[in-house]
């Protein structure tokens, strides 16, 4: 018998075994957390996503992807993952709250130096209180991605995406 003739058989299979096997999986992925940071972090990883990168450009591949996916799909995922998001972001805060803090320090030292507003000039203040700010918050994101050194981190974390 084909893996065709199988299909309903193995999607039943992949369904239930996904859940059971949920448990496993996680212990063993956050065994090899550490050599996970390692390679992903690695040189090699950045030219291989660089690669894959180029070649999903230059063959649409996401576009590729989406089409067949509709609304409805989209819709139910986020439906499905609505307690699974909820959760993730209420044990999140001080995370996010230590990786906004250089840009509120960035944002509170640019503000002062801005020039007024100019009641009615909406370009104008755009461009001389909206633009800087977006410009100086660029910079400060894009210079940590290019001046960090490649490797793991001191004190890798291991979270369960099914935790709570």
């Amino acid at each position: 018998m084909g893996v065709l003739e199988r299909l309903g058989e193995l999607a039943t299979k992949y369904s239930q075994r996904a859940v059971s096997e949920a448990p496993e999986w996680y212990r063993n992925a956050a065994q090899a957390a550490d050599k996970w940071e390692r390679n992903a972090k690695s040189a090699e990883a950045e030219r291989a996503y660089a690669q894959g990168v180029e070649l999903a450009v230059r063959n649409q591949l996401r576009l590729r992807g989406l089409q067949g996916v509709s609304a409805a799909d989209f819709s139910s995922a986020v439906s499905g993952a609505q307690d699974v998001y909820a959760y993730k972001v209420s044990v999140a805060g001080s995370k996010w709250q230590a990786k906004f803090e250089p840009y509120a320090s960035e944002i509170d030292r640019i503000v002062p130096s801005l020039p007024a507003k100019v009641p009615g000039d909406v370009r104008g203040n755009i461009e001389r209180r909206v633009v800087p700010i977006a410009e100086a918050l660029h910079a400060k994101k894009v210079g940590g991605a290019v001046g960090r050194v490649l490797g793991p981190s001191p004190t890798p974390a291991v979270r369960s995406p099914f935790g709570r």
